[in-house]
């Protein structure tokens, strides 16, 4: 059951570094929960397929003309933990004035019936996601 949920958050992944909505929305649960810090743009707790609908396009709208393909890239690591799947991964952006970001995230996903049912990002800098979204959308 556990490779099973592991395959579910992979294939979520991919759908993620893919833009692909619909492979998003298919790996969640009706009844989903994301919780995403609340300092960011897209932050705060998302419920049901609605609020991941928010969250997916606050992240796209905020994220869209900052990460070429290779940038979407996530590098996840995977580990299983039953109807607990850890992923580490990278989030990483440019600004058009040539300043970057690559800081590790994890996240942890409760899975249920094949889908996810739970969704926390564990950022390893939001002041420093914050700053660089301020300087890459505020500056001139």
């Amino acid at each position: 059951m556990s490779t099973e949920n592991v395959e579910t958050v992979r294939r979520l992944f991919r759908a993620v570094e893919e833009r692909d909505l619909a492979g998003v929305f298919d790996a969640y649960d009706p009844e989903i929960i994301i919780h995403e810090a609340d300092s960011l743009p897209y932050g705060g707790d998302h419920r049901g397929l609605q609020g991941a609908r928010r969250h997916a396009y606050g992240f796209w709208r905020t994220w869209r003309f900052l990460q070429s393909p290779e940038e979407g890239e996530l590098d996840a690591t995977f580990l299983d933990g039953g109807d607990r799947v850890v992923a580490l991964f990278r989030h990483r952006a440019h600004s058009a004035d040539g300043k970057k970001i690559d800081l590790p995230v994890v996240g942890v996903y409760g899975l249920r019936g094949g889908k996810v049912v739970e969704a926390r990002m564990f950022h390893f800098d939001t002041a420093e996601i914050s700053r660089f979204i301020e300087r890459a959308f505020y500056t001139t």
